[in-house]
């Protein structure tokens, strides 16, 4: 293929060149204008390659895939408004730091406003959501052209690994022929293979000594707190507990910082942060003298708030990019990323805190779930029969919206490993099934994903694609009938809009739409059947609906933080 022609004598050693740098895998939508890069990917033993047929779903699938390995996935599409549709898994991809390299083929420089069909201004057209964005040269079978696509790769690879990890953006333009057709003159006898270039990343960037000192003493004189946002990193949470155990400090972790499910040790690790906020706590019995942020912010919009009331308070934040501080109460700001941190903090802590502090840390956590009542079926429901049921080795993808609210309030420790994660780096519903089913196929565990109807809806046709590939993901789904967290804003006094506008109910059966996909349904009458089939593996794709009511859902909630308030 190779030797076809100028096309291909320069897209086969760039996909060599990339599965040189560790790209295993390529998601690629149907399309004329980018066969050549189709093709070369296709051909490479090295590289898995998967079809979809969309666009955005496809993006969002390389998202959720790069996500649970972070590594780069490659995405490969057609040029017009075909490559518009990456954009909000760009988006995405940025604000969480995952590394995507998408290359969308594009019509070459004449054809281009001039009226050709499929032909948009495709350069730089991601603008700020991609860390990097290239146009690469029309292919020539020269040796410094080829030497060029392959120097390109590196440089792809590099910019998507850097820190902050994100997505860069190659385009092609390509000239007929586009399939690998021999034209005789096209590529010389002898021309030269080009080199494959390698990458060595910088290391993992820990705080100096200096630094290190200040914490250990601020920590030996202050009670402590450290609150762990969402974190991708393998390595964080064993550092996070370690450090949490070794100084006897309590650590308020998010639903996607990796620390509610583990096998590390987890006796210090809070859960309900959210629920001591509201209630008060953190400001009065618990309330620490020193902070400790490892990240990005909470999903908990009460620990974000109080962080942000207490900002004379001091509060390390420990990130390795950007600012994210959107309180601006961090007043010492250290560029490390979050598991060298823990890690060198933890050796440091060889003398612990007060016995006394965390114990009382660990007493409110453990006593704001037993005091609640959870009927079956509800929102927190759900969430308990995941957190009491999830295989061992399980993962688990949160919707935005409300799934990941009732996650952060119920799901509290479990000693089973389980990497539950979500999108939230711009936060958005879309795209969600896709991406779980990227993130099953990465990581080669059984996957489930926990979601409300209108996720479902906005990423439907991912149940096709999950039907062809035969992915075993297990959708949890919290139907509602619309936007079942718009009935807790102030805007649900307004029922002269609300209905309409934000609650859009739908109606829609959905057994019936998983029988037209091919997928399986399931409808569980009791919390026990919800539980069984949860801890029962499936061998493809397949629904289990909870159907719940949104405004029974919004007073159930109500009456748990009045319960919990009055419980002080």
């Amino acid at each position: 293929m190779h030797t076809s022609n100028r096309n291909y004598a320069a897209t086969v050693p760039f996909v060599a060149a990339l599965a040189n740098l560790g790209l295993r895998h390529v998601a690629i939508t149907p399309g004329s204008r980018n066969t050549p890069l189709t093709f070369a990917f296709a051909a490479h033993p090295g590289i898995e390659d998967s079809s979809h047929h969309d666009e955005r779903s496809a993006a969002f699938f390389a998202l959720g895939m790069a996500k649970a390995t972070r590594t780069p996935v490659a995405l490969v599409c057609t040029s017009g408004t075909a490559a518009a549709e990456y954009f909000p898994a760009i988006v995405e991809a940025r604000f969480a730091r995952v590394p995507l390299i998408v290359m969308t083929a594009d019509r070459p420089q004449e054809a281009r406003d001039v009226g050709a069909p499929q032909a948009i201004d495709q350069q730089g057209m991601y603008g700020r959501a991609v860390k990097w964005s290239y146009e690469a040269p029309i292919p020539e079978a020269r040796p410094d052209v080829l030497a060029a696509f392959t120097a390109l790769a590196a440089r792809a690879w590099s910019a998507a690994l850097e820190t902050p990890m994100g997505p860069v953006h190659l385009n092609f333009p390509f000239r007929e022929p586009l399939a690998p057709i021999d034209v005789p003159g096209d590529v010389p006898e002898y021309l030269p293979a080009p080199t494959l270039p390698s990458f060595t990343g910088a290391p993992p960037v820990a705080p100096v000594t200096e630094l290190v000192e200040r914490i250990f003493a601020m920590v030996q004189a202050h009670p402590t707190v450290v609150v762990a946002g969402p974190n991708d990193d393998p390595a964080f949470p064993e550092a996070a507990a370690n450090l949490a155990m070794k100084a006897r400090i309590p650590l308020i972790a998010d639903p996607l910082s990796g620390l509610r499910a583990g096998r590390h040790h987890l006796a210090n690790v809070i859960t309900t942060g959210d629920w001591l906020a509201r209630r008060g706590d953190l400001d009065d019995e618990l309330r620490p003298e020193f902070i400790i942020r490892f990240g990005a912010p909470p999903t908990s919009k009460g620990i974000n708030r109080w962080l942000s009331d207490n900002s004379h308070i001091d509060q390390v934040l420990f990130d390795e990019s950007g600012w994210r501080d959107p309180g601006a109460s961090a007043t010492h700001l250290i560029r490390s990323d979050s598991a060298s941190a823990a890690a060198v903090l933890a050796a440091r802590m060889n003398e612990p805190g007060s016995e006394a502090w965390v114990e009382r840390w660990r007493r409110a956590d453990g006593a704001i779930i037993p005091m609640l009542e959870i009927p079956f079926p509800s929102e927190p429901a759900v969430a308990l029969a995941l957190r009491n049921n999830l295989p061992a080795d399980a993962g688990l993808y949160v919707a935005s919206s409300m799934p990941i609210r009732i996650i952060d309030a119920f799901f509290t420790t479990v000693d089973r490993q389980i990497s539950i994660l979500g999108n939230r780096g711009a936060n958005g519903i879309d795209g969600l099934i896709s991406s779980a089913l990227g993130a099953a196929v990465g990581s080669g565990a059984p996957m489930y994903a926990y979601l409300g109807d209108l996720s479902l809806l906005h990423d439907l046709t991912a149940l096709a694609t999950a039907r062809r590939l035969e992915i075993p993901l297990t959708l949890v789904l919290a139907n509602n009938d619309g936007g079942g967290i718009f009935s807790l804003l102030p805007q649900a006094d307004f029922p002269r809009y609300f209905e309409h506008h934000l609650g859009t109910p739908h109606g829609l059966d959905f057994a019936e739409i998983a029988r037209a996909f091919g997928v399986g349904h399931h409808m569980p009458a009791t919390v026990q059947e919800l539980g069984e089939l949860i801890a029962t593996p499936t061998d493809g794709p397949r629904i289990i609906e909870i159907r719940t009511n949104r405004s029974d859902s919004a007073a159930l909630l109500r009456s748990m933080w009045e319960r919990v308030a009055i419980s002080r």
